[in-house]
């Protein structure tokens, strides 16, 4: 989490850290573990230093020698998202241009990208994402369902409220007439304009008609609908059947598909247990690098099918009852959690600045011509190991037990070659917090 209380002073051109002669720069917005993960991997593959834009210098990012933060204040709204881009830009592009390689570590700041596409490029920019039809096509959970729907992948159950078109007895008629198995989840149809949306006891993910939320059925679900379209939230609202089941039974699988058409990468890993403190839930603290032959054809059924091109990212849930896995959404991007790729050989890197970047860089480093599919097994985890082993499941434990043989345990923001005792003492100050947390609010085994 970013800190608020941090200074958000800018160093001076002149103070810069990243050397005049680098050959090109990744530009990465966020600060958090998949921002830093981008930063290291740039810095593994290339020795580069990125630079990265957050909402302000936080712990995640200070005292560290593989980046230099721009912070440009709240990331929310659109216009002044783009100008601190074309400010940073003005300060990094030197003479003559070197190229700047936009990464989004978040849905809607993806859609901002490229939406000022021609803006951005002409800052000097390359924008690695599709158009916004793709991003509609993809992101916008309704759309993904109909994809689903049509190309035979599971998803669960699903209802689409519009809420634009919210009226209170319109939702009252929605909530009665749901024919979905309770418990359910609401959730945004559109996560980056949820970003914007404040309102007492909201949630990225609302657990509907389970013990932890009270039981409240259709009456919540009208309720919650009001209260997200009061807050001027206009997308669609998903209410979708919960698939049952610990956090170990989740997955993410990530495919790189370049533009000839050819899936590059293929590449799973197994959630052992995310955060369930109110406000992060959702974001996963470990990751096992696996396979999964099924869901990798299916991703790659639902990639040809968008005809997309970069990188995306699917959430996934084995259902416990049958053993198939549902397909829960996708992300236009690399994930928070993506540095399991790295973990298990695959440094998303070369793949962004070989298909993006015309450069003749002086590096040995070459990508495999066919598809790379990772297998593992290989950990990244930001909670005690300790943690980790609570919530795996005995197969779990041991691939994990592989993965330290093999030296393939790794800490995202443990990185030898940016050490600094200042940060050595925040990690092991987030790693008792995160004991408190999950003592506080545990998550569930079943």
């Amino acid at each position: 989490m970013e800190d608020p209380a941090a200074s958000s002073a800018k160093p001076s051109a002149s103070q810069s850290v990243i050397p005049a002669g680098q050959p090109f720069v990744p530009v990465i917005t966020g600060g958090d573990v998949g921002a830093y993960s981008l930063a290291r991997e740039f810095h593994e593959a290339y020795g580069v230093i990125s630079a990265l834009v957050p909402t302000s210098l936080n712990r995640n990012l200070k005292h560290s020698a593989i980046l230099e933060a721009f912070p440009a204040g709240p990331m929310t709204e659109e216009q002044p998202v783009i100008d601190a881009l074309v400010r940073v830009a003005g300060r990094l592009r030197g003479e003559p241009r070197r190229p700047l390689l936009l990464l989004a570590s978040y849905d809607h700041l993806v859609r901002f990208a490229v939406r000022h596409r021609e803006t951005l490029e002409a800052a000097g920019y390359t924008v690695p994402y599709p158009d916004e039809d793709a991003l509609d096509a993809a992101a916008l959970k309704e759309n993904f369902y109909a994809l689903c729907e049509q190309y035979g992948v599971p998803y669960p159950k699903t209802a689409t409220y519009d809420a634009g078109s919210h009226i209170p007895e319109a939702a009252r008629r929605f909530a009665a007439g749901l024919s979905l198995t309770y418990p359910v989840i609401l959730k945004a149809g559109d996560g980056g304009a949820w970003a914007d949306i404040r309102f007492e006891g909201r949630r990225k993910v609302h657990v509907i008609g389970s013990s932890d939320a009270g039981g409240g059925g259709a009456a919540e679900v009208e309720a919650l609908l009001g209260k997200a379209s009061a807050a001027g939230y206009r997308g669609s609202l998903i209410v979708q059947e919960m698939v049952p089941g610990p956090d170990s039974q989740l997955g993410i699988a990530t495919f790189f598909r370049d533009r000839t058409g050819s899936t590059r990468l293929v590449s799973y890993g197994e959630v052992i247990v995310e955060d369930h403190a109110p406000g992060l839930e959702g974001n996963a603290r470990a990751v096992l690098a696996s396979a999964h032959p099924v869901i990798a054809d299916q991703g790659i059924a639902l990639m040809e099918a968008l005809d997309w091109h970069g990188f995306a990212m699917f959430d996934t849930k084995v259902d416990p009852r049958t053993g198939v896995a549902q397909f829960l959404e996708m992300n236009p991007r690399l994930g928070r959690n993506h540095y399991y790729l790295t973990a298990a050989g695959a440094n998303p890197a070369p793949y962004l600045v070989e298909e993006y970047l015309n450069l003749d860089l002086k590096t040995d480093l070459r990508l495999d011509e066919g598809r790379v599919t990772t297998t593992g097994p290989a950990l990244i985890t930001t909670i005690p190991l300790s943690l980790v082993d609570q919530y795996a499941t005995d197969a779990q434990r041991q691939r994990i037990r592989e993965a330290k043989r093999a030296g393939r345990v790794v800490r995202p923001f443990s990185y030898a070659a940016d050490r600094d005792l200042r940060r050595e003492l925040y990690l092991r100050a987030a790693e008792l917090k995160a004991r408190r947390v999950f003592r506080n609010h545990p998550a569930p085994r079943e």
